[in-house]
């Protein structure tokens, strides 16, 4: 299977009491109708962020709904709270379950509304849903698993963020960009620099490094990371510029994927010559299982997976939700990208 997805759109809503849960829905509409999605798709959004927020409302600490636009024809819709959680999640999911008054019939409800769904709570520490809604929501099946948020800078609309992937059957193409400051200069230089990914993904993670530097000689820059994995050889190939940090975790072998300092694009200008960059690139062996963390300078170092235990087991936008949760700086765009050796298609 080939295919190509950029998730670029964002929103991050406060969810603290019953006046911002009509906020949510609006979201959620805004975000089915960037997505292309029809009336049914759209009706579908809103019910499942009005049922979250609401729920947000009444039984957690904390809550956010992040919404994003992946591509044309998904929406992902995640509700994250730092408390109480749930101690029977399976009891949770069914129609007359409830701790106090909701919406129609919960969490169930929102599972069969949604095209892909999945929980994630911990007593004491807090509570994740994806709900995901669409005709394109269901990710390829495959070798690899890509999950994850982004939320724009807490001031603009636009979001300097973003993400894409490219795969073909056994090769997983990732990169993350964050456009220089935040905005919709921002916003630009980052659509361009994941346009630059989806039109060339035959290249190796330098050479697409290579081509945005380029590319972007006409927007502020970028800082940006290609992370490019084959599942078939078990090999990961990374090249980055600028604040964009990689982690990759395998078992006995934990390494940061170290990014040359810079901006891309940046010193260019128009009718001026490239100069020449060197672009670092690093090589891993890809051991299941293992997991590669990619995230912007919106969040900070400070989180840990083993402080997730048992999220292997879920969507890997599980875990992207919970170190933005853990590690948001709050004063800029972020973004944070799970990939994974899939759990239910190993390597052999």
């Amino acid at each position: 299977m080939t295919g190509r997805m950029m998730v670029t759109e964002a929103w991050d809503v406060t969810v603290a009491d019953e006046s911002q849960v009509h906020g949510a829905a609006a979201a959620a509409s805004a975000a089915a109708l960037a997505a292309g999605l029809d009336a049914a798709d759209l009706a579908t959004c809103e019910l499942l962020a009005t049922e979250l927020a609401t729920n947000l409302v009444r039984h957690a600490v904390g809550g956010r709904l992040l919404m994003n636009v992946s591509g044309r024809g998904a929406v992902q819709i995640v509700a994250v709270d730092r408390g109480p959680g749930i101690a029977d999640v399976a009891a949770s999911m069914t129609d007359d379950f409830s701790t106090g008054s909701s919406l129609g019939a919960g969490l169930g409800a929102c599972r069969r509304g949604a095209a892909q769904f999945d929980l994630y709570s911990r007593v004491g520490q807090g509570t994740v849903v994806l709900a995901r809604v669409g005709p394109a929501a269901a990710e390829p099946s495959g070798l690899i698993e890509v999950g994850g948020v982004i939320t724009p800078h807490p001031d603009e609309s636009a979001v300097g963020d973003g993400f894409g992937l490219a795969w073909e059957t056994h090769r997983m193409t990732v990169g993350v960009v964050d456009g220089l400051g935040h905005g919709v200069e921002a916003a630009e230089a980052r659509q361009a620099a994941l346009e630059l990914l989806e039109q060339q993904p035959a290249l190796g993670s330098a050479g697409l490094l290579r081509e945005i530097d380029e590319g972007l000689r006409v927007t502020r820059g970028a800082a940006a990371a290609i992370a490019q994995i084959d599942g078939w050889s078990r090999q990961l190939s990374f090249a980055g510029v600028g604040n964009v940090t990689g982690r990759l975790f395998r078992p006995r072998a934990d390494q940061t994927l170290i990014s040359r300092p810079g901006i891309l694009g940046a010193g260019h200008g128009v009718g001026v010559a490239a100069r020449p960059r060197l672009h670092r690139l690093v090589s891993a062996d890809w051991i299941a299982p293992a997991v590669l963390v990619l995230h912007t300078d919106g969040i900070t170092s400070r989180w840990d997976p083993a402080d997730y235990p048992g999220t292997d087991h879920h969507h890997p936008a599980i875990l992207a939700a919970l170190i933005w949760r853990d590690a948001l700086r709050g004063g800029d765009d972020a973004t944070v990208v799970v990939v994974r050796t899939s759990s239910r298609n190993p390597p052999p």
